[in-house]
This record gives structure tokens, C-alpha cells and sequence, in this order.
């Protein structure tokens, strides 16, 4: 029995550790009603864009869903310190917590993670590709 016990906690705990990186799966998408996106380039540019419809939406969040956001740890954390200079504020109407992308990391909320550096540049060609 307690062998039984031990196999479920632990197929439990590595399921869990899957979705932890990004707690994104976590959010309750129906209830988001709009995303607002605000786009700072080094050339201190802001633009605000919102996004209001169904379909838009679904394609934010799924991009996000797919961006791999990495746990900070000794080996990454150079990362940090090189320059931010552009940005995305990403808002969810409807969802508490904030995105923040920048070039080399993220934060959602509080917590702050590595991501590619391509993915400023994906994300800048979603929205492209939302506005047409």
C-alpha cells in the first residue's frame, strides 16, 4: 500500500512540476475580456494596443502558453544584467496578474524567469499580425 502511495505522489509531483515554469495554465481564460499591450522601443515610443475580440484573445494566450519561461538559476541569471531596452506590458481585463516580456526575461506577477531572445521578436510579429 505504501509503495502504491509513493508512486502516485511522486507521477503527481512530476506532473505538477511541468506547469509550474508557466502559470499561465493556471488562469481562467473565459473570464479575460480584453488585452491591453503596451510596447516601449528604445527609442522611448510607447504604443498601447487592445485587443477585444474572442479570437485575438485565444491567440495571445496561446502564444504565451507556448513561450518556454525558464527558473532563474546561477547559470542564467547574466541574463538579467544585460539591457532591456524594449518591452511589452501585456493586461488581462478579467485576470489579476500582469506579463511583462522583455529581451532576455519575463516576469508574470512577482516572479521573474529567462526567455529566449527570439521571443520579442515573435511576439512583435503576432501582434503584426493580430492588427491587419
Amino acid at each position: 500500500m505504501k509503495t502504491l502511495v509513493f508512486v502516485f505522489l511522486i507521477i503527481f509531483c512530476l506532473s505538477m512540476n511541468g506547469y509550474s515554469q508557466n502559470r499561465i495554465y493556471g488562469w481562467d481564460i473565459e473570464k479575460i475580456t480584453s488585452i491591453r499591450i503596451e510596447f516601449s522601443s528604445p527609442n522611448t515610443e510607447q504604443e498601447i494596443q487592445t485587443f477585444n475580440t474572442r479570437q485575438d484573445i485565444d491567440k495571445i494566450i496561446s502564444f504565451l502558453k507556448d513561450v518556454e519561461f525558464k527558473e532563474i538559476v546561477d547559470s542564467n541569471i547574466n541574463a538579467l544584467e544585460q539591457p532591456n531596452n524594449r518591452r511589452y506590458k501585456i493586461v488581462f481585463q478579467g485576470q489579476r496578474d500582469q506579463v511583462y516580456l522583455f529581451e532576455n526575461s519575463a516576469c508574470i506577477g512577482k516572479t521573474s524567469f529567462i526567455i529566449d531572445n527570439k521571443v520579442i521578436e515573435d511576439f512583435g510579429n503576432l501582434l503584426k499580425e493580430l492588427q491587419s
